[in-house]
C-alpha cells in the first residue's frame, strides 16, 4: 500500500509511484527464495500491468515510460465496467479501516500529527488482509473478463 499526500495525483506522481511500488514488487515476485538454487515462476515479460482511464495512467509520460519498461498493459476501453478486483478490496478495507477507526480517535482532524497516524492505521489494517479474499478475486478476473465479453463491453454482475 502506497499512501499519497491529501489530493490528487498527476502523471509525475503517478510515475513515481509506479517506479517505486511495481517495480520493486515485481523484483519480489522474480526474486528466488533463499535456500532455492533455481525456480522460475515466471519472467519479467509474464505480467500484464491492469490500470484503468484515469487522466493520470493515460498520460504520455506515464504511457512512455511503461513502453520503456517493457510493461505490458490491458487493454481498457473507454466507459468499459469497473472489473478491476481491488475495488472488491477497497470496500473490504473501508470497513475494517472505519471500524479502527472509531475505536482509536473520536474525531477526523487535518492536523499533520494525526494524518500521520491514520497512515499508519491504514497500513496496520492493509497489511492484517488476510490472502483468501485477494486470492479469490484474483481468480475471478478471467471469470470477469469472460462477462464483459459476452455481455459485449455492456453490464456485468461483477
Amino acid at each position: 500500500m502506497i499512501i499519497c499526500d491529501e489530493g490528487g495525483i498527476g502523471a509525475n506522481e503517478y510515475e513515481d509511484i509506479l517506479y517505486d511500488g511495481l517495480f520493486s514488487l515485481i523484483d519480489d515476485i522474480l526474486a528466488i527464495p533463499e535456500g532455492i538454487e533455481e525456480v522460475q515462476v515466471a519472467n519479467e515479460n509474464a505480467f500484464v500491468f491492469m490500470q484503468d482511464n484515469a487522466p493520470c495512467h493515460k498520460a504520455t509520460d506515464v504511457l512512455e515510460f511503461l513502453q520503456e519498461n517493457n510493461v505490458s498493459i490491458m487493454e481498457w476501453p473507454a466507459q468499459s465496467p469497473d472489473l478491476n478486483p481491488l475495488e472488491n478490496l477497497w470496500s473490504d478495507f473501508k470497513e475494517r479501516f472505519y471500524q479502527q477507526f472509531t475505536k482509536m480517535f473520536k474525531h477526523p482532524s487535518k492536523g499533520l500529527e494525526a494524518r500521520y497516524r491514520y497512515g499508519e492505521v491504514m497500513q496496520e489494517v492493509w497489511y492484517s488482509q488476510g490472502m483468501e479474499m485477494v486470492e479469490a478475486l484474483i481468480n475471478s478476473m478471467p471469470k470477469r473478463c469472460q462477462a464483459v465479453i459476452d455481455a459485449n463491453g455492456g453490464w456485468t454482475k461483477y
